[in-house]
């Protein structure tokens, strides 16, 4: 269901987190249970020497990464900033699905470097 102005939301300050590996993805923000959330901001701040993509997304139950915005490029020593305006609204929810096919919904980096500071905020629907 999507956001509409007449539900109770809230804004949330996701949690910032470094990048620590391109093995897999890295843990920026757990989603409540009963709750479903979309990015408002994503800040990273990019100092590992070259250009970095970054995709926010998240897990299948089986724990393998789906992407759910598109790649952002960070630009080596910038503080690369995205809001409202430049983010689609994708909402992210948790899909109980058995198996595999089911989503955690909780927000997940995936970087092509180590050393990225990934930090977001969150609107959820209450």
């Amino acid at each position: 269901m999507p956001f509409t102005k007449d539900m109770a939301l809230l804004e949330r300050d996701g949690n910032a987190g470094l990048v620590t590996t391109t093995a897999g993805p890295d843990l920026l923000h757990t989603l409540p249970t009963g709750r479903s959330l979309r990015i408002t901001k994503v800040m990273a701040f990019n100092n590992t020497g070259a250009n970095v993509t970054i995709q926010l997304g998240t897990l299948t139950n089986a724990g393998a990464f789906v992407g759910l915005l598109p790649s952002m490029l960070c630009i080596n020593t910038m503080e690369n900033t995205w809001n409202k305006i430049d983010l689609p609204s994708v909402e992210f929810v948790v899909n109980s699905l058995a198996g595999a096919l089911g989503r955690t919904g909780s927000v997940y980096v995936q970087a092509t470097a180590v050393g990225v500071v990934v930090s977001i905020e969150v609107e959820e629907k209450i």
